[in-house]
């Protein structure tokens, strides 16, 4: 294994393991063990879906409802569990924990967060699309993965480049007619002051009055950038450089004004959101390719 494989899987392992245990703290706050849970966080990930998803949905609803504390308890713990388990020094836990995480994130992505709304025809990666729960099922899968069969020093490599493509199908997402509309673009950054408190709110406005006044500049700015990072990022050098910190000011942009950093100040955000996980998905490709020096063999480690 070379030496920036080590230091990527590392990272990312960590990485992975803090944000599922600051998930499973977010489960313990004192509305996630009352019906606004259910009002609040699942209901709304039911809007806009096929019928078919809407009844799954509405099914997992019948069921926590009757026995909503005590559910969430065992939410939170499952989360702080895997969080634990991936944190260890023990392969052997951390695997369990890393196929834990899978499934647990299926299931969430599922039931919680309605396949993150790409079935919707809304979907965008402003607000967090394709869900942030279903890139933890994609860290867990990487990190499962034998350290031989990692390929980062080669031409094509989707663990390195698979980031590109989410790139690419956020710009898609964020081209549909309706976001180069004053409603429409501003709407989704209005629904993000939902339940903020009020010096949050204060932050985020002037960036919902500007989308609504210039949606033509500020969604081409967006559409412009995803596309520019995506290719940018498939070079070496200064390309990958500025492609790597450009995709990180736009994450910066989305995770503020678009995700409000997960409802975490709201009293009912479940997870931080998406762009964290953007950004360590970056990782790899920015890694490789700005610091050839680390791609030096080492000795391999069980």
């Amino acid at each position: 294994m070379t030496e920036s494989t080590r230091r990527i899987r590392n990272w990312l392992k960590w990485g992975l393991g803090v944000l599922w245990f600051v998930d499973g703290l977010l489960q313990l706050q004192p509305g996630m063990f009352s019906m606004d849970m259910i009002s609040q966080v699942m209901q709304p990930a039911l809007s806009g879906q096929p019928s078919w998803l809407t009844h799954m949905g509405n099914w997992a609803i019948a069921l926590i409802s009757p026995h909503i504390a005590l559910i969430n308890w065992g939410f939170a713990g499952i989360q702080l569990l895997i969080g634990i388990l991936i944190l260890m020094r023990n392969p052997r836990w951390v695997k369990f924990g890393l196929w834990l995480s899978i499934v647990w994130g299926v299931a969430v992505w599922i039931f919680g967060e309605g396949l993150g709304s790409i079935l919707t025809g809304s979907a965008t990666a402003l607000s967090g699309a394709p869900g942030s729960v279903i890139l933890y099922v994609w860290l867990a899968v990487l990190l499962l993965i034998p350290d031989a069969s990692w390929c980062l020093d080669k031409a094509r490599c989707w663990m390195r480049d698979g980031v590109v493509y989410l790139w690419w199908l956020a710009a898609l997402q964020q081209a549909i007619p309706a976001y180069w509309t004053p409603l429409g673009l501003s709407s989704v950054f209005q629904s993000n002051l939902m339940m903020q408190p009020h010096w949050f709110v204060k932050v985020l406005s002037p960036v919902v009055n500007f989308s609504a006044k210039n949606p033509h500049l500020l969604n081409g700015i967006l559409v412009f950038g995803m596309i520019s990072v995506g290719i940018l990022l498939l070079y070496h050098g200064r390309w990958n450089f500025w492609g790597f910190w450009i995709g990180t000011a736009l994450l910066l942009f989305m995770w503020i004004f678009g995700q409000g950093f997960g409802g975490v100040f709201s009293g009912m955000g479940t997870d931080p959101n998406a762009a964290p996980l953007w950004f360590m998905l970056m990782l790899p490709s920015y890694m490789t390719r700005q610091f050839p020096q680390l791609r030096v063999k080492t000795e391999q480690i069980a």
